[in-house]
This record gives structure tokens, C-alpha cells and sequence, in this order.
């Protein structure tokens, strides 16, 4: 999410409009599912919408590997450690200051020394900000990555990729069911490395190439199949909607894992095939994307005022509203306040 702004390749912004946008959507449908009694019609249409956005956060990843994994950058190691904890540094310290305001005298949740220690630790200051903390650490590891893709061969690379994979999957789902155990910030980015890898990887293979059907067919069939094994306790546990029940879909399921990648693909492959945006089209592609950061650290306070402001109505006919309408109004008021930030010099680098 962390801009590069030395590189401008428009379907990177166009994804990151996008996963920002759902990231948005997923945070709004999740309240309003929660809300209403499991296995109704809005459940079902919440828990459809919520899992569908769970591929922003691998999106954004595999676009931070996209730009940043690149071993041909000439930056030495201070210099990479410099500019990366500054960019991701400053907006995480401020942003856990402001929610830890936000939940002592907004949620009126008492916050002892210890406490707050342990909400840094655990990545929680508030449910959004877990995402900076893994950024941070992928940073940290960056600079031996760059020296794995520089010298490890396309196949080591994809093994890699998919052993990480499988093993985050079979790891999060069984600590769902059975352990649920609390993350930390010193293992939290480990399992994203394979989409920080998938990321760079994709942006190196020729995007006209279309892959073999039967790869399609297979991820498919890997789909169906992972879903028909978990929907037993899927349904007996009332879904994986909420704290300590998310276990049927989770950013490293196969579902999410397959049309991540896809969603990055066809994005890409657009960018090569269709012709390239020009004018005031591309003007606000880029200037919204550089907003994302913004959106993604403020969404949650318009989401306060919102959700004040709907109290107790989520669960009747205003839940197909609240799904429509309240994503790109939030969108747009975190948009205008962080077009505004970024041109005030003492909070522009909160934000972008």
C-alpha cells in the first residue's frame, strides 16, 4: 500500500483503487452482517460480499512485491531500511496513537500500560492497523529476498511459493478449528511472503500468455473441494463470520488464493492489451491511488460516525442500502480528507 511513486504502471494503480475500495466494502458488510440472524437472506448476501473482498489484502501485497522485489534496484541496504521505515514508520506510529485515543475515549475501553503494550505486540491497536505491522515486517526481509529472486530459478521460486501457501492454509485453518491462537507482530508477515513473492513473480511473466485450461479447471475443482469439506462446520459453527469463527474462508484459503492471483492477472493483462490511459482519466487513476494509504488508515473513523448514525437498523430493508450505498460514501469522505492531509506539510507523510 506504501507507495513507489519512482514507478508509474497503471494497472498497479487500478488494483490498488480497487483493493482499496474493497477493503471498504468488507469492513461495512461485515458490521452489518453480524448484525443480522445467521442464515438469512442478508447473512448469506454479507457473507457472499465480505469473502469476496478478503482478495484485497493479497492484492495489495502482491503489488508491494511487484514494485519492491525487484533485484536490479540500486539502493544500498541503509539506504532501502531508510526510505521504507520512514514511508511505513511514520504513518503506523501515528495512526496507533490516534486509534488508541480512538478506543480509550470512543469505545470507552480502559487501556493500562500493559494493555497498550499488548495491543502493539498483537498488532491490534485497532482491527485495521494489523496491516501496517505486517508491511513493516516484509519490508525487514526484503533486502534477502531481492537476493533469493536474483539468483533462484523461475521453478524454485514458484515451489517456494506454492509450499508457503499450502502450508499458511493448512496452518490458519486447523489454528481456527482447533487452537486459536493469538498472532504477533514477529511471525504476523511470515505466511504473506509467498504473496509478496506471487506478486513479483506474475509481474514478470508475459501477460498475453493464457495459462492451459486445465489449470483453470483444477483451481476450480481445488475450490469446490475445500469448500464441500468445510461447509459441515461451516454450518454448525453459524459460518466464519466474527472474532475466533473465521474459519471457513481466510486470506490463505484456496478461494481467495486463486482469485487473487486472478484478479492480479487479468489486471495486468488489460494494462498490456488495452491501450494505454491518457488525460484526465489517468490523471485521477493515479491521483486517486496515491490516496490509498489515506483511505485505508481513516475509514474506520467515518465508520464510527456511520455506524452511530445507523444503530440498530442494520437487520431490516436498510441492510441492501447500508451494502450499496455506505462503501463509496466512506470512500469518498476518507478520499477528500486524505487529498486534504496530504497538502498540509506536518500530516502529509501520515498519509501517503
Amino acid at each position: 500500500m506504501p507507495q513507489e511513486r519512482s514507478r508509474s504502471i497503471q494497472y498497479i494503480n487500478r488494483l490498488r483503487i480497487l483493493s482499496i475500495y474493497a477493503v471498504v466494502t468488507a469492513h461495512v458488510t461485515i458490521w452489518l452482517t453480524m448484525a443480522s440472524a445467521p442464515f438469512t437472506f442478508n447473512w448469506w448476501l454479507g457473507c457472499g460480499v465480505f469473502y469476496a473482498c478478503f482478495c484485497s489484502i493479497p492484492v495489495f501485497v502482491m503489488i508491494s512485491g511487484a514494485l519492491l522485489l525487484d533485484s536490479s534496484r540500486a539502493e544500498s541496504l541503509g539506504e532501502f531500511y531508510r526510505k521504507r521505515l520512514y514511508r511505513v514508520g511514520v504513518p503506523l506510529v501515528a495512526w496507533t496513537i490516534v486509534y488508541l485515543g480512538v478506543r480509550r475515549f470512543v469505545d470507552h475501553e480502559p487501556l493500562t500500560a500493559g494493555r497498550v503494550f499488548g495491543l502493539m505486540i498483537t498488532a491490534e491497536p485497532y482491527y485495521h492497523l494489523w496491516f501496517l505491522y505486517m508491511i513493516l515486517g516484509l519490508y525487514l526481509v526484503t533486502p534477502p529476498l531481492r537476493i533469493f529472486v536474483r539468483h533462484a530459478t523461475r521453478s524454485e521460486r514458484l515451489f517456494v511459493i506454492v509450499l508457503v501457501l499450502v502450508l499458511a492454509s493448512a496452518y490458519f485453518q486447523a489454528d481456527a478449528l482447533l487452537w486459536e491462537n493469538q498472532r504477533s507482530i514477529f511471525t504476523l508477515f511470515i505466511p504473506y511472503i509467498a504473496f509478496y513473492l506471487c506478486g513479483y513473480e506474475l509481474s514478470r511473466i508475459d501477460p498475453r500468455r493464457v495459462p492451459p485450461a486445465r489449470y483453470i479447471v483444477l483451481a476450480v475443482v481445488i475450490c469446490v473441494a475445500y469448500l464441500a469439506v468445510f461447509v459441515q462446520p461451516f454450518i454448525a459453527r453459524q459460518g466464519g463470520v466474527g472474532p475466533g469463527r473465521r474459519f471457513v474462508f481466510d486470506f490463505f484459503s484456496p478461494p481467495i488464493i486463486f482469485l487473487s492471483i486472478a484478479i492480479f492477472w487479468v489486471a495486468r493483462r488489460y494494462d498490456v492489451t488495452a491501450g494505454p490511459a491518457a488525460g484526465i482519466c489517468k490523471t485521477a487513476v493515479e491521483w486517486i491511488a496515491s490516496t490509498t494509504l489515506g483511505i485505508y488508515a481513516l475509514h474506520p473513523l467515518v465508520l464510527i460516525w456511520i455506524q452511530h448514525a445507523l444503530r440498530g437498523r442494520a437487520g431490516d430493508g436498510s441492510f441492501l442500502a447500508g451494502v450499496l450505498l455506505v462503501p463509496p460514501i466512506t470512500f469518498a469522505v476518507c478520499y477528500l480528507i486524505t487529498s486534504v492531509l496530504m497538502n498540509i506539510p506536518v500530516l502529509r507523510r501520515t498519509v501517503c
